[in-house]
């Protein structure tokens, strides 16, 4: 079968004035992830964390709409962290922290059983075989994440790209403490530009739920 390209561009260093002055500011916003979000954010609260924020839409919004919740954010690209810092400024969004690091290295050192809700949108599909070995969602990043969220908590997860939605099944489906695979359209993840062009191209959207079971 062949496939045509995913809708996801992988992202060059291209920065605004905004953005760049956004960075400047960016100390009150980070958070170390050996750090406890009980100390990061000074209360108890349900914990969110997006892997891979892009621009930042998905986790101000949510936040946004739960500022109820300690919400954080990991990413290396500093123009998306540059934009998720205007957004949060500019919409008074408090409840939001950032992790500038390697997805896997800060899931490593956060406190087992503490994430309500993690969220991993269009990750990278590396679509060449090649570059297979480079997809976050493996077996082994599944094991990983289920150690982190509580019991009851959910793994929300979105690609346009048809043979990662295939892959991410597959290194799913045998996790004995995740229950759930292909779902609709989580209400709470806003439309990006990226998923946009994926439409216009008429590419599918696949969305999925996964729930730690006890």
């Amino acid at each position: 079968m062949i496939f045509s390209k995913p809708a996801f561009i992988r992202r060059r260093g291209r920065i605004t004035k905004a953005q760049l002055g956004a960075l400047g500011r960016l100390d009150q916003f980070l958070m170390d992830p050996a750090v406890d979000a009980k100390a990061a954010f000074n209360r108890r609260a349900p914990t969110a964390l997006e892997i891979g924020f892009g621009m930042g839409h998905a986790l101000v919004h949510f936040a946004g709409c739960h500022p109820e919740w300690n919400c954080i954010g990991v990413d290396v690209y500093r123009p998306g962290i540059g934009s998720l810092v205007l957004q949060c400024e500019g919409q008074n969004v408090r409840n939001v922290r950032i992790v500038e690091a390697d997805a896997v290295s800060v899931l490593e050192r956060l406190e087992d059983n503490s994430i309500e809700l993690m969220m991993v949108f269009f990750p990278d599909p590396w679509p060449k075989k090649r570059h297979h070995k480079r997809r976050l969602i493996t077996g082994t990043f599944g094991q990983l994440a289920t150690r982190k969220l509580k019991v009851g908590g959910r793994m929300r997860l979105a690609t346009d790209w048809v043979p990662y939605a295939e892959t991410i099944l597959e290194a799913l489906k045998d996790n004995p403490k995740l229950q759930g695979g292909v779902s609709e359209r989580w209400p709470l993840r806003p439309e990006t530009k990226f998923e946009e062009r994926a439409r216009r191209l008429r590419r599918h959207v696949q969305d999925f739920c996964y729930t730690k079971v006890g």
